[in-house]
């Protein structure tokens, strides 16, 4: 079976407002890739890569809009992150903040790996495609590259600009529309997309985060809240899903964010027949079958960022769940 490697649809985040802008109709584009009119307002909406790709260039296309990929990317940063954004403003430096972004970003995008590390006195953050053509993405990797540029400034300043930065593909636009962007020298025809940054940026302190930013992850929590309003329980799980990969997932954080105390939470769960514990157990079933099913990540990678303390914790787990290993489950998979 091939796999169909998905991204959730946090990753349209400005959508609805670049398209009009730019004279499209936000619901007749998305309509036209098979994507419902509402996705904006389901942040846990699974896409296939092939599907926003497509999307994405069908936007550059039909609106003539060569770096359509960057504009959206202007309007996303920090907002990718959905609930998780709203947890990063509490981290001290930029080194938690990006730690916890990246484990996220591995469990909340099947279709690439952002490798974050320190080479010298260079700060490099690598993107590394899952997927093989021919899944083209080349409007996807401009927004990729983009919006964790722009996060990064979200995080710890407008002032920061990389040293460079490298794309495998050829340029889009002119020179001077990416220079303008990153304000760095661009290159293509390279290795691996990647964003050069100076390795003390690491060191820097996060920025208090402004009122539209606050303003945004209210409205995204509300409305993510707002979709499970029936059920307290529906309403964790889907908050753990939100947080799981940074590990920002205790009973405390959740319930900070359902504006409740902890108490008060577990007995609701317990109403509802449930627990905090069960909760937790069953989002990383699911984040783990989605990875396993589709994605290529590795496993003592998958489990680290699902919280385990080691692959036999989430091994033992797993089987007790599903009978066999995760290894075993992946192959079963793609040979049904």
């Amino acid at each position: 079976m091939k796999p169909i490697y998905e991204i959730r649809s946090g990753a349209l985040a400005g959508f609805n407002l670049l398209v009009p802008r730019l004279g499209g109709d936000p619901a007749e584009l998305l309509g036209e890739v098979g994507l419902p009119a509402d996705c904006m307002r389901r942040p846990d909406l699974l896409i296939p890569i092939a599907t926003l790709s497509a999307l994405l260039d069908l936007c550059a296309d039909q609106l003539r809009c060569a770096d359509f990929g960057l504009r959206l990317a202007d309007m996303q940063g920090v907002r990718i992150l959905g609930v998780l954004g709203q947890l990063l403003m509490g981290e001290v430096t930029l080194r938690t903040a990006l730690e916890s972004s990246q484990r996220y970003m591995a469990l909340h995008n099947q279709a690439e790996f952002w490798r974050i590390h320190v080479q010298g006195d260079a700060l490099l953050a690598q993107r590394y495609d899952h997927f093989v053509e021919p899944v083209a993405a080349i409007q996807y990797r401009e927004l990729s590259v983009g919006a964790c540029y722009r996060l990064v400034q979200d995080l710890a300043g407008q002032d920061i600009h990389p040293r460079e930065v490298h794309f495998r593909q050829q340029a889009l636009s002119s020179p001077e529309r990416y220079r303008e962007f990153f304000n760095a020298e661009v290159h293509f025809g390279r290795e691996c997309d990647a964003l050069v940054f100076e390795a003390g940026l690491l060191e820097r302190t996060l920025c208090a985060p402004s009122t539209s930013l606050r303003l945004y992850f209210e409205e995204f929590t509300r409305q993510l809240l707002e979709k499970y309003r029936h059920s307290v329980a529906a309403q964790v799980k889907a908050l753990i899903l939100q947080t799981l990969g940074a590990q920002r997932h205790t009973l405390a954080q959740v319930a900070g964010l359902l504006e409740m105390p902890a108490r008060t939470l577990q007995r609701r769960l317990a109403e509802e027949r449930t627990s905090f514990k069960q909760l937790l157990q069953d989002a990383r079933m699911e984040t783990a079958r989605w990875h396993l099913r589709a994605s290529s990540i590795d496993i003592n990678l998958l489990s680290a960022t699902l919280g385990y303390t080691d692959i036999s914790a989430f091994s033992k787990a797993f089987r007790a769940v599903h009978g066999v290993s995760p290894l075993q489950w992946r192959k079963q998979q793609r040979d049904s």
